[in-house]
């Protein structure tokens, strides 16, 4: 089934049922987020019912973005109650949380996605790789069902487009992202407060974070490579969370001739994250799926169980190898 027909047939099921509920990947991002605040709010306004459910509360930012007060994380749907799933800006079942199986059984589940790497585990897919964002995508099946776009719905979408293009920075910024920008914004969406809550405030622990980020600093393949480890134990000092370090992977990206920029956060007992941005024609994807992880071919990460000596090895090993491919 082609794009076309699928966005038919979502429309479709928006028009035709009354409850929903709608998911996101766990530690969710602006984009997540900002796709299911939108959707949730368009559904609203066509007098249907949602339910937003996310497995561990939505930290900031992106508890800025309107409407994000209404997600819950305790929820259990009995037969009947809900009418279609949907879930967004999430390419594996198993991102959803600790009980996707529990909450996908209610069908059918409209999956609504931009991620390169996808298993497609919707009854409708509606994924693009191409597209900048879920954002974009949850804006063109609103738009198909001829639901209205209120001011909340703009912001939600916009936050969506302008956060995962890097305001519109990123090479997956298109001629589309602007246009339905500047439609978000003559709703009343601002670019400049989305700027303000998404990222002009850094807390002190952060700050101190930063500070470390930027001592520990490697450099691989002739500078080619730029990575940040990030431990258990430097978190705890600044007393700073996970998301503190959102964005430092910026940093090494930002330092001429890196290429492929690494930010690996302890996430357990050997249990490591990886974060990669490419600067270059190397497809970051290929790398994380040879880890069990995926994403954007300038965008993916990891998530790993293993001593980080061996770990990195591997990876410098393959990162190497995906270099000189794109060399030769």
């Amino acid at each position: 089934m082609n794009q076309e027909k699928i966005m038919s047939s979502i429309a479709r099921l928006l028009k035709e049922n009354r409850r929903f509920l709608l998911l996101t990947h766990k530690d969710p991002d602006a984009d997540g987020i900002g796709s299911m605040l939108a959707m949730a709010k368009a559904l609203q306004n066509a007098e249907k019912e949602v339910v937003l459910f996310t497995e561990r509360p939505v930290l900031a930012p992106v508890n800025l973005l309107q409407g994000s007060e209404k997600i819950i994380q305790d929820f259990a749907p009995k037969n009947g109650e809900i009418d279609v799933t949907i879930v967004l800006d999430c390419g594996d079942k198993d991102r959803v949380g600790g009980r996707e199986e529990h909450l996908i059984r209610c069908r059918p589940v409209i999956n609504i996605d931009h991620h390169e790497v996808h298993d497609l585990f919707g009854d409708y897919n509606l994924v693009d790789p191409k597209s900048s964002s879920t954002g974009e995508l949850v804006y063109r099946v609103i738009k198909e069902a001829g639901f209205p776009i209120d001011a909340d719905v703009a912001e939600n979408i916009l936050a969506a487009i302008q956060t995962d293009t890097g305001s519109f920075r990123y090479d997956n910024t298109t001629s589309a992202s602007f246009r339905i920008a500047a439609e978000m914004m003559e709703m009343g969406a601002s670019p400049r407060q989305i700027f303000l809550k998404m990222t002009e405030e850094y807390s002190l622990p952060r700050i101190k974070l930063l500070e470390m980020a930027l001592g520990v600093m490697e450099f691989y393949k002739e500078g080619r490579i730029g990575m940040v480890t990030l431990s258990a134990e430097m978190f705890e000092k600044c007393k700073a969370q996970p998301e503190d370090s959102d964005k430092f992977v910026d940093y090494l990206r930002s330092v001429s001739g890196v290429e492929m920029a690494v930010l690996v956060r302890e996430t357990g007992k050997d249990c490591y994250k990886f974060s990669m941005r490419s600067n270059s024609t190397v497809n970051v994807a290929r790398l994380a799926c040879l880890f069990g992880g995926g994403g954007h071919a300038k965008a993916a990460g990891f998530e790993c169980h293993r001593s980080i000596g061996a770990l990195k090895k591997d990876f410098l090993k393959e990162a190497g190898r995906l270099l000189g491919d794109i060399s030769n």
